[in-house]
């Protein structure tokens, strides 16, 4: 396999003025493409294989020559990156255009995705998959709702639908509302908390679950 710097060189007239900087890793037997950490082409022995966004799907599918990238001796199929011929590649000005829409459309998923962990419980400190759903199941789904509810509402919530609420639950609670991990609990802390909890149950009337006695504050 050739160095990465030597493919650059060999496809830099083509990238280059298109996205000034890019960068260049291996990819299984081919050579992947980068800008601003987003895949947006595969390279390997001179022919070139472009993501295309979903705009420019049905123009490239019935441009001739073009093709889905497809290697069965890696197990490779993509319907998203195809060979582009050098018919495209030699008018900037089209090769251009394919790349910008397909660095939009990267960028849009990616803003998505990040918007969507932003929401998420999961991402707290302490939680975790499991947690989340358990918290969804009692009508806590985004990191809003959870705030909003607060982690004593939220443990006498999982309480009330008989999940086994355990000290430890409730520390995580607390910690991912407070940013902190249970493992920095202080002994007075937990001790605060299970009393904070034991208070709340009986005033919902639910008996208290937790012994606090063998803490030492």
């Amino acid at each position: 396999m050739r160095t990465i710097n030597e493919i650059k060189q060999e496809i830099s007239p083509i990238f280059e003025p298109i996205l000034k900087e890019f960068r260049i890793k291996t990819y299984f037997s081919y050579y992947a493409i980068f800008k601003n950490n987003l895949m947006i082409a595969l390279y390997q022995n001179g022919a070139t294989y472009l993501r295309i966004s979903q705009k420019d799907m049905p123009y490239i599918s019935n441009y001739p020559g073009t093709y889905n990238l497809s290697d069965d001796k890696i197990g490779l199929q993509s319907r998203k990156f195809c060979f582009i011929p050098n018919t495209i590649l030699a008018n900037s000005s089209q090769f251009s255009s394919l790349i910008h829409s397909t660095l939009d459309e990267l960028l849009s998923e990616k803003q998505k995705i990040d918007n969507k962990r932003s929401t998420q419980i999961r991402t707290l400190p302490n939680m975790n998959l499991k947690l989340e759903r358990m918290l969804k199941k009692v009508g806590i789904s985004s990191i809003q709702d959870f705030a909003e509810t607060g982690y004593i509402s939220a443990f006498i919530k999982l309480v009330m639908q008989g999940f086994d609420a355990t000290e430890d639950l409730l520390f995580k609670l607390n910690g991912a509302l407070n940013h902190q991990y249970i493992y920095t609990f202080t002994e007075e802390q937990k001790r605060e908390l299970m009393q904070e909890a034991n208070e709340a149950l009986y005033a919902f009337g639910l008996r208290k679950r937790f012994n606090t006695n063998h803490l030492i504050m």
